[in-house]
């Protein structure tokens, strides 16, 4: 499957562990989907939490995966407020040394157990130059919502940045991972890049990306049970 025919403009999508898991396991599977290239890794931080050995090779947490005009960033563990700030600030580098002119940040957007409806995707303006990527995109805006912890720090990193950004949210459960939601973000991005991505066998994926990253899923569910703050949640009808 080649990208270069259907998007001329180079875009990166960086995603990390997020509340239903949604951006890491959607990146995950587009990864594999598109076949894209492990290119490297990004570093933050002078100490890593985590390696990777295999066959004598060691891998740290956060890589870098490439396609044609299609770039992803990859963080497999839960990240800090403090992390967070420094991965999108490092990402934003990367873009711009790499002449990489859209960033994109899957995220999952918490919706209250009640919630009935299908998964919404969501496109929040991270800054005057990203405005136009919701038309482009044709995506909605968000009505109301709660932003702490490292989804702040998210934002705190991309509304100076010049290039063109957007933090693509999807409305998700507090249930990791959230399969629906998953599906959801992984078909929007899909349309963003352009590109068919088949979701009929993604059940039988999710089993095999749920069980390589059990640990992600761990760390995920253990982050948020002792984070002081929330992560971003869709504001109770009434407020906002």
């Amino acid at each position: 499957m080649s990208l270069k025919d259907t998007q001329n403009e180079k875009l990166l999508i960086v995603a990390f562990p997020s509340v239903g898991l949604v951006g890491a396991f959607a990146i995950s599977y587009l990864i594999t989907q598109l076949q894209m290239k492990d290119i490297g890794e990004l570093e933050i931080g002078k100490i890593s939490p985590s390696y990777m050995i295999e066959n004598g090779n060691i891998y740290g947490p956060i890589r870098i995966y490439n396609k044609d005009n299609i770039y992803a960033i990859l963080a497999n563990i839960p990240l800090s407020p403090l992390s967070t700030y420094e991965l999108i600030n490092k990402s934003i580098e990367f873009a711009k040394s790499n002449n990489i002119e859209k960033i994109i940040i899957p995220r999952g957007l918490e919706v209250g157990k009640d919630f009935k409806e299908n998964p919404i995707s969501y496109g929040l303006v991270a800054n005057q130059n990203s405005k136009r990527l919701l038309d482009e995109y044709s995506l909605p805006i968000i009505p109301g919502a709660t932003v702490l912890g490292a989804d702040a720090s998210v934002i705190s990193a991309l509304k100076n940045s010049e290039t063109s950004c957007i933090v693509l949210y999807t409305t998700c459960r507090m249930m990791l991972p959230d399969d629906d939601a998953i599906i959801k973000s992984i078909k929007t991005l899909s349309d963003i890049i352009k590109v068919k991505v088949e979701t009929e066998k993604f059940e039988e994926r999710l089993e095999k990306i749920s069980k390589d990253n059990q640990k992600m899923i761990e760390e995920t569910r253990k982050y948020y049970e002792d984070a002081s703050g929330t992560p971003a949640s869709i504001q109770p009808a009434g407020i906002g």
